[in-house]
């Protein structure tokens, strides 16, 4: 059985999020911190959730809740795990050498 090939290639990267959690337990993303291209760490404001849904990755198991948000006028996505240990995590645009390096199957011979 072969790879599943994405048009689009994003990896997850986990991030520092400040939030909100209400006493029944939902959890409401605030601000978030970044690594810019540079390295250097900035935190961005969330203006707006405008979503909340189910959401499971299939390609490394991830289950837990999507959050479409408005960030300065753009609509983004951010992911909130729900398995131990819960993380938050945004998607990020990569090369397709650089995807392949991260979803490398176990065994698979890679760069």
């Amino acid at each position: 059985m072969g790879r599943i090939h994405d048009t689009d290639y994003c990896v997850r990267i986990p991030v520092k999020m400040i939030q909100l959690t209400e006493r029944d337990g939902k959890a409401w993303p605030l601000a978030f911190d970044w690594e810019t291209e540079s390295g250097d760490s900035i935190q961005i404001k969330i203006d707006k959730v405008v979503a909340v849904a189910p959401y499971a990755e299939q390609k490394s198991g991830t289950v837990g809740d999507r959050y479409e948000c408005m960030i300065g006028g753009i609509t983004e996505y951010l992911f909130y795990s729900v398995l131990q240990p819960r993380k938050w995590f945004k998607l990020k645009d990569v090369t397709e050498d650089e995807y392949k390096r991260y979803y490398r199957i176990p065994g698979e011979k890679g760069s």
